[in-house]
């Protein structure tokens, strides 16, 4: 072997070397304390510990799913607009990049709290995971007057619009942060920094035990049930009637139809026996009143109320028939002008 040869067998080994190691450094970095159980999405490190609500969904499972084929024509043109909105702000397209998305919504700051009721976006973010071209997401939020900084050792494209600022963060080569900037720099604080437990919600047992049971899901959501009459925007006359609920969460299967399960804790048994009155209640008028249509007769018969204690549970499964009933369906063209003689 020559000197020449030497030098480049040697130049390649120490390139190859250091290649795989930063490999195996970003790696590690992305799936660290890789102890989450099976079906428990690694993004949850980067999910603070205080969240009100979390939510999951496998797109690509849905977007591959025969009950999306099924409904193309009633969800396409209502989709395409939430579709849109993600391309045009960071040059993401959801249905070719998108792998699987995590959302949550952080509790309002008391002393900012007037500020995020009178503001358009809430105190959330959500981690989407795909296949990026990142030079096209630097350049659609460019084009909207997006400002490009770095924070940490990542990058980070701010949009601001009055006192409002949203940011995309590029957290891992395969993982993005949208949402309020202060919301982005968290999760990138949680990137970044030697994980423990307190810091991100793997440290908050009561919520993690709702996910482990939901985790292997198409889609699921989990959360305190206060959080959840407030963002639903309950009426107070319903509100009123509902028996105090301390946790909630729903989980869904979605392939030729849908089968899901809701859950949720009350404060006390006699709260929870007061639910699970009111839901056999509901069942019955809604069984009174389904006009034999065979969609809502299905979903009926397949509903299964349980629980013991505080929990109650109840399961139901719907078939592209029923969804089709429910689902509202785009306007009608408005009728030709008569043509004129």
């Amino acid at each position: 072997m020559t000197r020449k040869t030497r030098y480049f067998v040697g130049g390649a080994a120490a390139v190859l070397i250091v290649g795989l190691g930063g490999g195996l450094v970003a790696y590690l970095s992305y799936t660290r304390g890789a102890a989450l159980p099976d079906g428990v999405p690694a993004e949850v490190r980067y999910v603070p510990a205080n969240v009100e609500l979390i939510a999951y969904a496998d797109v690509r499972a849905v977007m591959n799913s025969e009950l999306r084929k099924q409904l193309m024509p009633i969800l396409e043109g209502r989709s395409h607009k939430g579709r849109q909105m993600m391309t045009d702000f960071a040059g993401v397209d959801l249905e070719k990049q998108v792998h699987h998305v995590l959302a949550y919504v952080e509790p309002s700051d008391p002393a900012e709290a007037q500020a995020d009721r009178n503001s358009e976006m809430p105190p959330a973010a959500i981690l989407v995971n795909g296949s990026f071209d990142f030079a096209r997401i630097e350049q659609a939020v460019r084009e909207r007057s997006g400002e490009l900084s770095e924070y940490k050792g990542r990058k980070l494209l701010v949009h601001r619009h009055g006192a409002e600022a949203v940011a995309v963060g590029f957290v891992a080569p395969e993982l993005i942060a949208l949402g309020r900037e202060d919301a982005v720099r968290r999760i990138i604080d949680l990137s970044v920094e030697t994980p423990r437990g307190a810091s991100n919600i793997t440290g908050n047992q009561e919520m993690m035990q709702l996910i482990r049971d939901a985790a292997g899901s198409t889609a699921w959501v989990v959360g305190h049930f206060d959080a959840v009459r407030k963002r639903l925007k309950l009426p107070a006359e319903v509100g009123s009637k509902v028996p105090p609920l301390r946790l909630v969460s729903a989980k869904a299967n979605v392939n030729g139809g849908i089968r899901a399960t809701v859950r949720a804790e009350a404060g006390d048994e006699a709260a929870a026996q007061e639910l699970r009155d009111a839901v056999r209640g509901f069942v019955s008028l809604a069984r009174l009143h389904s006009g034999g249509k065979a969609g809502f007769d299905s979903t009926l018969k397949s509903i299964e109320l349980s629980g013991t204690a505080k929990t109650v549970q109840l399961s139901f499964a719907m078939s592209p028939e029923t969804l089709r009933l429910i689902a509202p369906h785009p306007p009608a063209p408005p009728p030709a002008s008569p043509s004129q003689p």
